[in-house]
């Protein structure tokens, strides 16, 4: 029984909540999933499906909403079905029953005309959940405009409550979204107020916000916008416990990639305004694990069947039939490669990079000094096989999974690699960058590299994080303490020989990156000249990002080709299965911190020195005035 005022006066409702799905049709790993078997693998929209018609079902008097905060697009090969003219992520929450979602930045991992055509698609089709983005702005000729995204909705529930939607994209994710151009998204929180009051003219009793934008703006939203009763939220991949409270808002973050669903028995007492969470009277766990022990749903297994088969013919396509199979075991590995640890180096970052960095070397057929990819373009670890039966194997799928996102001018799927070069100056430059950024603004900017080695100070980046009035960083320049070249690689990482290599302007280094990482590293000297950074060719020419490309008989060469293909080069097992080497097993001190000279010792001992010569010429004045029997700061009128 629920303790509650009278059924007149408490309306109850559920709302079930998912966050960046990601394009995780299918359980992972994949090497692990065994459909209709007790197995390892994790997630997977068949068995999301199962569970929420059991939740509905179990109280069919009480209403439940369910709703996603966005990113539901980029993340596994299946979001490459989208450069083959198909909506699947969407198409299958519209099946499942979605109430409302909303956008996040990997929406745009194809461009705005891009979504805009996904979204206009399952238009066509009847297909379209509501899509609500309540802080966008467009151009009013952009093909987004007739996408059919709502700027709030009100959903009445069957027991006569009104719920207000609305939906915001947060400045930290706006922030990762250069290919949501021409699109802009207006301050979050007058926009939120405006909604707010808009939704309650119109009758709504509670309000929700779906927001992409990380736990910090949804509690500067939550204490600077009074009348928002629940926030949704998502973009970093949070999965809190239990919901946080925020004077009288509640936040939130259920997760990732089909890995849960949040669930909250709420009850709206009509009286008092205010909202109740019931869980741990109705014993609801506020997520739920998708795992095997949840069988899947026939219909949805058998939708997305179809898209497996669709993807497998995609990537034969172009491809040239080299692989036709996502399933297909490629490699074996007797450790898995985990990217688990924020702000620091990682096994699957040296995988990523090394791969980048070699196989481009061999495709050009010149030495390439360093490469590097951030946190939040390698999607996770690599996950090898856990089963008795599949113990050490790695699928297609999987693999790929880790460098899948995002496409080039050529409209085929994944990040192209680019071909720099910059002067040892610059990269000393870059490696400041690389140290303040993450500071700024997160893990997913923090980069790992390959060919390079260096130990920074965290605590020497800034002279000053934010100059009053400037709204700018200063940064010193000097939190970079070391930093040495790859000049020959060992049998093992403790063998590897480095070297130091001079910060200035007397030879180029070649750079390997991804186009996309590539446009946003030169934007941070437009506004911090200091750490400017010019893009050139071998000859020291500026060049234009889309000439830098590295091209394979005029194709792009793609992130996820150069791990595939890295990859097949190891040395064979038993089972002629390339076997990932063991010094990937732990890292290898490429990235380290150290303690500096303080940041302020020269600064302040220069200042003391100063003070003391103007103090002693100050006494060698007066000296000199009493001296001669003239009162000191008088003239001296003798003449």
């Amino acid at each position: 029984m629920l303790s509650s005022p009278t059924a007149a006066e408490v309306l109850h409702f559920t709302v079930l909540h998912t966050s960046d799905e990601h394009s995780s049709l299918m359980p992972v790993p994949l090497v692990d999933y065994r459909p209709g078997e007790h197995d390892r693998a994790t997630g997977g929209f068949a068995r999301l499906a199962t569970l929420i018609s059991r939740i509905r079902s179990q109280k069919p008097d009480i209403p439940a909403l369910l709703l996603s905060s966005g990113d539901f697009i980029g993340g596994t090969p299946f979001s490459w079905l989208i450069l083959n003219d198909s909506s699947p992520e969407l198409e299958i929450m519209h099946h499942l029953g979605y109430n409302a979602t909303t956008i996040g930045n990997h929406e745009f991992d194809y461009g705005s005309h891009g979504l805009a055509n996904y979204f206009i698609r399952l238009q066509t089709q009847g297909k379209l959940l509501p899509v609500i983005v309540s802080n966008l702005r467009a151009p009013p000729d952009h093909p987004i405009n007739q996408a059919g995204i709502k700027e709030n909705h009100i959903l009445e529930l069957a027991n006569g409550l009104k719920t207000g939607i609305f939906a915001l994209l947060g400045r930290g994710a706006h922030r990762v979204s250069p290919d949501a151009k021409p699109l802009d998204f207006v301050e979050q929180h007058q926009c939120a107020r405006e909604q707010v009051a808009k939704l309650k003219k119109a009758g709504a009793n509670v309000i929700i916000a779906l927001t992409h934008a990380g736990i910090a703006e949804d509690r500067e939203l939550a204490g600077s916008v009074a009348g928002i009763d629940l926030i949704l939220g998502g973009h970093e991949h949070l999965q809190l416990p239990a919901p946080e409270k925020a004077g009288n808002t509640l936040i939130m973050h259920s997760g990732y990639y089909t890995q849960n669903l949040g669930q909250l028995d709420l009850a709206w007492d009509t009286d008092s305004q205010k909202l109740d969470l019931l869980n741990r009277q109705t014993g609801a766990p506020f997520l739920h694990k998708i795992d095997s022990n949840i069988p899947e749903d026939p219909q949805t297994a058998a939708i997305i069947e179809d898209y497996r088969r669709q993807l497998n013919d995609f990537v034969a396509s172009f491809t040239a039939g080299e692989f036709a199979d996502i399933s297909q075991i490629v490699a074996r590995s007797e450790f898995a490669l985990p990217r688990n640890l924020p702000f620091n180096e990682s096994t699957i970052g040296n995988f990523v990079t090394d791969a980048m960095r070699i196989e481009t070397e061999k495709l050009l057929g010149e030495r390439v000094d360093f490469a590097l990819q951030a946190n939040g373009t390698i999607r996770g670890g690599l996950l090898v096989g856990s089963d008795r039966h599949n113990a050490g194997k790695i699928t297609l799928f999987d693999l790929i999974s880790i460098s899948s996102m995002g496409n080039g001018p050529d409209k085929l799927p994944g990040y192209p690699l680019v071909s720099l070069y910059l002067t040892g100056a610059e990269i000393h430059r870059l490696l400041e960058i690389a140290v303040i950024l993450p500071q700024l603004w997160g893990d997913i900017y923090f980069l790992q590299f390959s060919g390079l080695r260096y130990t920074y100070d965290p605590a020497r980046t800034f002279w000053m994080r934010q100059v009053p009035l400037l709204k700018l960083p200063w940064p010193s320049g000097k939190s970079v303490i070391s930093a040495e070249r790859l000049v020959k690689l060992g049998e093992t990482a403790d063998q590897d020989v480095y070297e130091p290599f001079p910060d200035d302007g007397s030879k180029l280094y070649h750079l390997v990156t991804t186009h996309y990482l590539a446009n946003y590293l030169p934007m941070v000297g437009t506004r911090l000249p200091k750490l400017k950074l010019t893009v050139k060719n071998k000859h020291g020419k500026e060049v234009n990002l889309d000439d830098s490309i590295i091209r394979e008989n005029t194709r792009e060469f793609k992130v996820w080709e150069a791990t595939a293909r890295y990859i097949a080069s190891f040395d064979q097992s038993a089972d002629n299965l390339p076997t990932i080497p063991t010094r990937y097993q732990k890292i290898e001190g490429r990235i380290n911190t150290g303690q500096g000279e303080w940041l302020w010792f020269w600064p302040l001992l220069t200042a003391i020195i100063i003070l003391v010569v103007l103090l002693m010429l100050a006494i060698s004045l007066i000296r000199r005035r009493k001296k001669s029997g003239h009162p000191v700061g008088q003239p001296d009128l003798s003449n």
